[in-house]
């Protein structure tokens, strides 16, 4: 695989590191620091040596001995806080990442998060960040840090005999060359780590999400075959990864033993020729001992670049994915009905497959349509491109004469409610739930909405009122399709799309959302998705789709009247089951 160049990694660096100029600068302050002490304390163990070996004072000797301790502590201390601030820095980094990314995929239109699974989304927004936490961290810092601990060990080995620092300066060189020549042998494994993630927790995602059907149909036992096999990938993904990863580390393993050989062999030749002191040996053995550090530091630097590396290209690849709807630039009226107008829309999924086919209609502000038509006719995606979920594929829709087009997104969001059968409910207060955790409705504005919708009773059963937490499963279908009311109200849109909002539920309940719609479509245009045909007796307007076309369209009471329509002969029969 092509070697990624540094200079690649740059612009990324400076990007999310700027900010946080101080805490690096200060990060740097202490690795540098700690550099200098390292190269100290040699220089006081040598003379401790020397004197002891002399009969020097014992006074002198205690002071060199309690200053290298001192400098051995403090050190000590350098270390924990390089360690703090590098995972500060690091995290405080990916955390942004993190929001980035998140964001930029909730912008993403449907059609891209019907490629991947929640669980691999999750991997690739927190699995490839966390990658890349010691780069941002600490691998510039370490990199130069331990270059300038090699460099300085080499000089203070050079000032002690020439033939040393020549001999061991090529050595490091040649260490360098051959780090440098297996530094990417890791990627791809890592690369491929990482997707196996992915797909292991997508799977799970996915299983956890469909455990009643599993269960009630007796695939316990083959979900756990797909498991198995799922796992295994990633085991060996994780296996081949690591196995990588230890090639490199070995290298640098190598590498000092070589040099620690080197060191010892000329040493022994040099104090045989008289110029060494014992000291001065220990020194030497000292400083070509350090040489593990800034080896074996900037081995797993540049491994940990590897980690980078394939974490980056996923990260990268998933911000060079756009979405393929354009925001507009146009701003929808803030209050009041707004009119539908759908004109020769056509629109498919699959290529070929067309889901809807050359769609027209118009729908008056204030007035309520309701959609009928078998499952798979197009009533949801009908809906759905109206919050541009999708683009057609031919033909235009335009709110209040304006095409959907020119719109900007969060005006058309804003202008646009949905409530389905299946709410989305958070693990959090129901206040929380009603506002989607915005703080700046106040509890005044929520009140006055449950007010407003009819909801107090419902309210009132609540343990704790806005405090009261929802966990899963924690309402009935009815009570979480009445907070959806209330969430939406709170936006209020001039349009409100209903997905058979009575389905499933008991008398009562029903009822009391029956009241709650009167309310939520109130001088607000509406569309009724229906699979009941009583939930359509209060429409203006009647729509039967089938396969993508309009079957039937037109003003209720008066297909009520024509005894040749379809929805008057489905009224006469009661045949639901046809619309179903």
């Amino acid at each position: 695989m092509q070697r990624v160049p540094l200079r690649q990694y740059i612009p990324l660096l400076v990007h999310y590191l700027k900010p946080l100029w101080f805490r690096v600068t200060l990060l740097a302050v202490f690795i540098f620091g700690g550099i200098g002490l390292s190269l100290l304390n040699p220089q006081i163990m040598r003379y401790f040596i020397d004197t002891a070996k002399a009969g020097g004072a014992l006074r002198n000797l205690f002071i060199a001995g309690g200053l290298f301790l001192a400098i051995a502590i403090f050190g000590q201390i350098v270390v924990l806080i390089s360690s703090y601030l590098g995972q500060d820095v690091g995290w405080r980094v990916t955390n942004r990442m993190r929001e980035d990314l998140a964001f930029h995929c909730l912008n993403l239109d449907m059609s891209f998060h019907h490629q991947y699974t929640p669980g691999e989304m999750v991997e690739r927004v927190d699995g490839d960040t966390t990658a890349l936490s010691n780069f941002f961290s600490e691998f510039v810092l370490q990199i130069i840090g331990n270059t300038l601990l090699l460099i300085g060990a080499l000089v203070m080995l050079s000032l002690e005999d020439w033939r040393l620092g020549v001999v061991l300066t090529a050595f490091v060189i040649v260490a360098f060359v051959i780090c440098n020549l297996i530094r990417s042998i890791a990627v791809p494994a890592y690369t491929a780590e990482r997707e196996g993630y992915a797909r292991l927790y997508g799977f799970i995602e996915e299983r956890l999400v469909g455990i009643e059907d599993i269960r009630t149909n007796g695939g316990n036992a083959y979900t756990m075959d797909r498991f198995y096999d799922v796992n295994s990938d990633a085991y060996r993904r994780v296996l081949r990864a690591q196995i990588m990863g230890e090639i490199v580390r070995a290298t640098t393993t190598i590498m000092f033993a070589i040099g620690l050989a080197i060191s010892m062999s000329m040493c022994i030749y040099i104090f045989r020729e008289g110029t060494f002191t014992i000291g001065t040996v220990m020194l030497v053995i000292y400083y070509t001992a350090m040489f593990r550090q800034p080896l074996d530091q900037i081995g797993r630097q540049l491994n940990d670049l590897q980690k980078a590396a394939a974490g980056l290209q996923r990260i990268e690849a998933l911000q060079r994915t756009t979405s393929h709807i354009q925001d507009g630039t146009e701003i929808l009226p803030t209050s009041g009905a707004i009119s539908i107008e759908f004109d020769e829309v056509t629109f498919n999924y699959t290529e070929g497959e067309p889901v809807l086919k050359k769609l027209s209609f118009n729908l008056a502000p204030g007035k309520i349509l309701g959609l009928l038509g078998r499952t798979g006719s197009g009533k949801t995606t009908m809906t759905r491109l109206l919050f541009r979920f999708y683009e057609p594929n031919m033909g235009e829709i335009r709110l209040d004469g304006m095409p959907i087009m020119r719109v900007q997104q969060d005006s058309l969001r804003q202008s646009v409610g949905l409530v389905t059968q299946d709410v989305q409910l958070f693990y959090a207060s129901v206040r929380d739930n009603i506002t989607l955790f915005n703080p700046e409705i106040t509890d005044s504005q929520i009140m006055a909405v449950i007010e407003d919708l009819g909801l107090s009773a419902w309210y009132a059963s609540l343990s704790d009122g806005l405090d009261t937490m929802i966990a899963a499963g924690g309402l009935s279908a009815g009570e979480a399709q009445l907070l959806a009311f209330a969430r939406v109200f709170l936006k209020d849109p001039g349009i409100i799309i209903l997905d058979e909002p009575s389905s499933r539920l008991d008398p009562a309940t029903e009822q009391q959302i029956d009241r709650a719609i009167q309310k939520l479509l109130h001088n607000r245009t509406g569309i009724i998705i229906a699979h009941r045909l009583g939930t359509v007796e209060r429409v203006n307007e009647i729509m039967i789709l089938e396969d993508g076309e309009v079957q039937e369209h037109g003003e209720r009471e008066h297909l009520v009247r024509d005894p040749n329509s379809r929805f008057s002969q489905l009224l006469r029969t009661g045949l639901e089951e046809v619309i179903v």
